[in-house]
């Protein structure tokens, strides 16, 4: 089984002028399976109150997302979503360590029915003002993947220390610091995790981009060892 995964913090849809239709273009470029977006808003009055995932879903001609709700923020609500070509079977939202932090941060559970075949699918956005913030995050997001085999999770994490992420013992990361896909600082933040038996076969970043972020795609593919097929 492949699957064609994307990871994108679109910045509220700010620097596409609020037209989801220039993100959807972004998105439709990379020819993913499922995307885990970052900075979404959803009823804010600096979106005009609009419901922005609902308006990219249409415009990517996708019926499958969920929201995931971090804050209340401007009159509505802010955090991450996932979209999907597959139906998303079920959706829970874990709210993670933010004591200290200006802001909760949360990770979004999607449990995909891909083509017949369950792929559970994370997506978050950890603290931007510390290693010491994050590293309770990073802590609690491996302890719940844990329990969820061979999972897909995509994120802005907001470090390109990969020590960070050996808390979820032997994976592979899509951007071991190969791509700087935050401009503003040269910092590859961005990261796309998978346990076994996915394996990255390919990635990259777009470079024709809408926001302060790098859009991130990774091809993964399942490759079980003889072992794990007798």
């Amino acid at each position: 089984m492949k699957l064609r995964v994307v990871s994108y913090n679109i910045r509220h849809g700010h620097d596409a002028g609020l037209d989801m239709s220039v993100i959807a273009k972004d998105i439709l470029s990379a020819s993913p399976d499922v995307v885990g977006l970052q900075e979404v808003d959803v009823g804010t009055s600096r979106v005009h109150g609009r419901d922005t995932l609902s308006e990219l879903a249409k415009a990517l001609g996708w019926e499958h997302y969920a929201f995931c709700r971090a804050i209340d923020f401007a009159g509505g609500e802010y955090g991450t979503a996932v979209l999907s070509r597959f139906p998303i079977r079920s959706f829970t939202v874990t709210e993670l360590p933010s004591e200290g932090a200006h802001e909760t941060r949360t990770v979004g559970h999607a449990v995909l029915d891909a083509d017949g075949e369950r792929v559970d699918f994370f997506n978050t956005h950890l603290c931007c003002e510390s290693a010491e913030l994050r590293a309770p995050q990073f802590d609690a997001l491996a302890a719940l993947t844990k329990a969820f085999p061979g999972y897909v999770l995509t994120g802005d994490f907001n470090t390109a220390d990969l020590g960070c992420f050996a808390t979820f013992g032997i994976t592979s990361l899509a951007n071991p610091n190969r791509y700087a896909t935050f401009p503003e600082s040269g910092e590859g933040i961005d990261n796309i995790v998978c346990d076994a038996p996915w394996h990255i076969t390919d990635t990259g970043v777009l470079q024709n981009h809408h926001s302060d972020h790098l859009l991130l795609w990774a091809e993964l593919e399942k490759q079980y060892d003889e072992r794990s097929t007798q």
